[in-house]
């Protein structure tokens, strides 16, 4: 995150433009303490965020947050999956993530589901109200 902020750019595996379904962490918190708490045993929980946003649109909410200009950067799938390995990321997992952003780089993960609302009774988080709960991180 200093990154971003120091250099203005965030990097995107998502060639930006393919809209997607982000969750917040707390919101994936919530619903697994339902789930562990309650008879949702029998249930597959596809969990996804409330809203489709491409990563550039991401990126000009952080702008508007920080009151900073921030651009977005395209990162090849192999590159980034290079970069995961070279960080410690053992490569099938690597691989595994590199997967998913190729799905979502096809636009095959056009989705929201109503999970995060219909079982812990709010609505996911948008991305907006995550950034703006999570600005003092993106300004160190």
């Amino acid at each position: 995150m200093d990154r971003l902020y120091q250099s203005g750019r965030s990097r995107s595996q998502y060639h930006g433009h393919r809209k997607f379904a982000p969750i917040a962490a707390d919101d994936i918190a919530a619903v697994a303490v339902k789930a562990l708490t309650t008879d949702l045993s029998e249930e597959v929980l596809e969990l996804t965020g409330g809203e489709l946003i491409t990563v550039p649109e991401q990126v000009r909410i952080l702008a508007d947050v920080l009151g900073k200009p921030l651009r977005c950067i395209d990162v090849p799938t192999e590159t980034a999956v290079q970069n995961f390995i070279r960080a410690g990321v053992p490569a099938h997992i690597a691989a595994a993530v590199g997967e998913s952003f190729e799905t979502i780089r096809n636009g095959r993960f056009v989705v929201v589901r109503d999970t995060v609302a219909r079982v812990t009774g709010n609505p996911p988080v948008t991305f907006e109200v995550w950034a703006r709960k999570h600005a003092s991180r993106f300004a160190s």
